[in-house]
């Protein structure tokens, strides 16, 4: 009867788990709480920790006092919960020691997308249409003079690929903004009539409808964090970009109705057209300042000054219909630039999940224009020596002529992340 007992209380031993013979870890909430079991893992900012009843659970650091082996029955003095203010000179160096391993083990990937609204204002088409306002006022062959353009917003998006890598940052976005753009033009026609004489004859657009104008950007840069403390990082940029302008406008007619103190003159219809298109690229030079706070929070700064070459190149039809007769001119100027560019964006991040996040941001450029040569088929009356002189005066003149264009873009978004850089301790 002896050995059956000792039999039995040995069989039960078998199905006893294993895991109660190991060390139990005690984690002291700063809410009061205090949780028995296994910390399976941990990040720079989080725990995860098996409990004693199996549930897995990620717990932030920022909310933990201490993780002990000690039983929490045990008592402790209150003197030992008292907080003391630590030397200045030790806290920086426990910073420093903090940062380490956090850059060292930081290697992740995000891709963040968005939508929102834009306001777009391009001084190329600005520019030619004052150039062709000289030319008709030097040239005496007609043409035509604009009112200020009236302009609406329109939508905008963009895309951002961002790869970190220890102190490391490289990213490769685009964005697309539009704005309408609408323009009102009066002026005169030159045309040669029925009887073989050369008529001018005023006209004007009745009405014009709005037509898209469109900015789009794609950029490559790398930066190196030389400065993070409690959050805050400071990164230098070195960048490439790549700028796309355009415009069309085929929906404006003009009217040039008859001019009742000229016999020869007749009533032409016009059909208006213009349309633009400019092509920048060039190196950047900036500077990167994040700050992340309360876990979830971020923010994200970018100063950036590009310098930038290209060429634009804007075109002007007039085709004039009667019955019986024709009249078609095109003005066309192909100019090159240099362009020094401000561009200043912002984000405001909140990471909602260990991978999905939401922010919310705004982009804007000032794009400051230098004209390096100008060139076209601005139609001029005259002798060689005429136009030669026209000309040169035209290029004097116009030199003042370069402004600036501004694209501005306010968005909301979302970004989903991979972080690389978690290992697990057992």
């Amino acid at each position: 009867m002896f050995y059956l007992k000792r039999i039995f209380v040995l069989s039960l031993l078998v199905f006893i788990p294993v895991n109660i013979f190991a060390e139990i870890q005690y984690v002291y909430m700063k809410d009061g709480r205090i949780l028995k079991g296994e910390v399976l893992h941990q990040s720079a900012f989080k725990i995860r920790f098996k409990s004693a009843e199996g549930k897995e659970e990620e717990i932030l650091k920022s909310s933990i006092r201490r993780i002990t082996f000690k039983n929490p029955d045990i008592k402790e003095p209150i003197k030992q919960e008292k907080i003391e203010k630590p030397d200045p000179a030790i806290e920086a160096k426990v910073d420093q020691q903090k940062i380490k391993p956090i850059f060292s083990d930081r290697h992740s990937f995000e891709i963040l997308g968005g939508i929102g609204r834009s306001s777009y204002e391009s001084q190329v088409p600005n520019f030619h249409r004052n150039v062709e306002q000289y030319g008709s006022i030097l040239g005496g062959n007609g043409g035509f003079f604009y009112n200020s353009p009236d302009r609406k917003n329109s939508d905008a998006k963009t895309i951002n690929l961002r790869y970190t890598w220890k102190r490391i940052v490289a990213e490769l976005g685009g964005s697309h903004l539009n704005s309408l753009e609408s323009v009102n033009n009066f002026g005169y026609i030159v045309y040669p009539d029925l009887s073989g004489t050369t008529v001018s004859q005023g006209a004007f657009s009745p009405g014009v409808p709005y037509h898209t104008i469109s900015y789009k950007q794609i950029n490559a840069q790398i930066s190196y964090t030389v400065y993070s403390r409690s959050g805050l990082e400071i990164r230098p940029i070195l960048g490439y970009h790549k700028i796309w302008q355009k415009g069309k406008d085929d929906s404006t007619y003009d009217i040039s109705p008859k001019d009742p103190t000229n016999t020869n003159a007749v009533d032409w219809t016009i059909k208006y057209g213009t349309s633009f298109s400019d092509y920048l690229s060039g190196p950047s030079v900036g500077a990167a300042i994040e700050y992340k706070w309360k876990e979830k929070w971020e923010t994200r700064w970018e100063f950036q000054k590009q310098f930038l070459h290209g060429n634009s190149i804007y075109t002007r039809d007039q085709i004039a219909y009667l019955v019986g007769s024709f009249f078609e001119e095109r003005a066309a100027l192909n100019n090159q630039w240099k362009v020094d560019s401000q561009v200043i964006s912002g984000k405001l991040i909140y990471h909602w999940r260990d991978s999905i996040f939401f922010w919310t941001g705004f982009q804007y450029s000032k794009l400051s224009y230098k004209m390096e040569h100008l060139g076209g088929d601005l139609d001029l009356n005259g002798t060689a020596l005429d136009a030669y002189i026209n000309t040169i005066l035209i290029q004097s003149l116009t030199q003042g002529l370069a402004g600036n264009s501004t694209a501005k873009a306010i968005y909301i978004g979302a970004g989903y992340s991979l972080d690389f850089s978690k290992k697990e301790t057992q």
